[in-house]
């Protein structure tokens, strides 16, 4: 019987080739490797998170920089000589709570942080008011990189999904690579979360989806036609 520390582990492993697929399909293998974590989200609100600030850090030893040593006269050792680097690197988290989500959910989680990113890295003020609103910017970064963008009133264009090409990448690699998960059911002022699916209804006529994480029924008020799940 596999343990939960092992599945954690392979958790943890999937994601991070999960990201590295990403990376390779939807941004040319232009982003930094950044460290992915588990964790629970208290607010029991956020799917995922990026770190603007790198605050992952380590050390590790590297072959010295002989140009900058002062004492380079008198050292005849120049191929062993090694110091020790400071390394740090950005926060890319998928809420452990949310890991019970489909896994074509959870890789869109994964692209939108990986948007953000990409906008971290490139200077690009992708959010504003003190980085609670994704602007437009971030808006066309999403959509130049596989994913739909609507606009939430109080929070901008952070509501994303894949597009239909994405989704077809995106599947193929999940076809391929078995899905490997741990979650967790948290608990918020004493009252059990219980673990739910989202889904995502769409309009036939106009297109318009929105998401429930139950069965519901809906009608397009503009279209006056019944949603379908997707």
């Amino acid at each position: 019987m596999e343990r939960a520390n092992e599945r954690y582990v392979k958790t943890v492993k999937f994601l991070n080739k999960t990201f590295d697929f990403i990376n390779e399909k939807f941004f040319a293998n232009e982003l930094q490797k950044v460290v992915i974590t588990i964790q629970a989200d208290e607010k029991n609100k956020a799917y995922g998170w990026f770190t603007l600030k790198k605050v992952w850090k380590w050390t590790e030893e590297v072959p010295a920089n002989c140009a900058d040593c002062s004492d380079r006269d008198n050292c005849d050792n120049y191929s062993n000589c090694l110091q020790i680097k400071e390394r740090e690197a950005h926060e890319l988290n998928i809420s452990a709570q949310f890991l019970n989500r489909p896994m074509l959910d959870i890789c869109e989680t994964m692209l939108h942080e990986m948007c953000h990113l990409y906008a971290s890295q490139n200077a690009l003020k992708d959010c504003s008011r003190s980085g609670t609103y994704h602007n437009k910017l971030f808006k066309q970064i999403a959509e130049k990189h596989g994913l739909n963008c609507e606009c939430v009133k109080t929070i901008g264009w952070s509501a994303t999904s894949l597009t239909d090409e994405s989704k077809a990448i995106l599947q193929a690699f999940l076809d391929q690579n078995k899905e490997v998960v741990i979650y967790r059911s948290p608990k918020v002022n004493g009252v059990k979360i219980k673990s739910s699916s989202t889904r995502k209804y769409i309009c036939p006529i106009c297109g318009m989806s929105v998401r429930a994480t139950k069965e519901v029924r809906l009608i397009c008020a503009d279209c006056n036609e019944p949603m379908t799940e997707e």
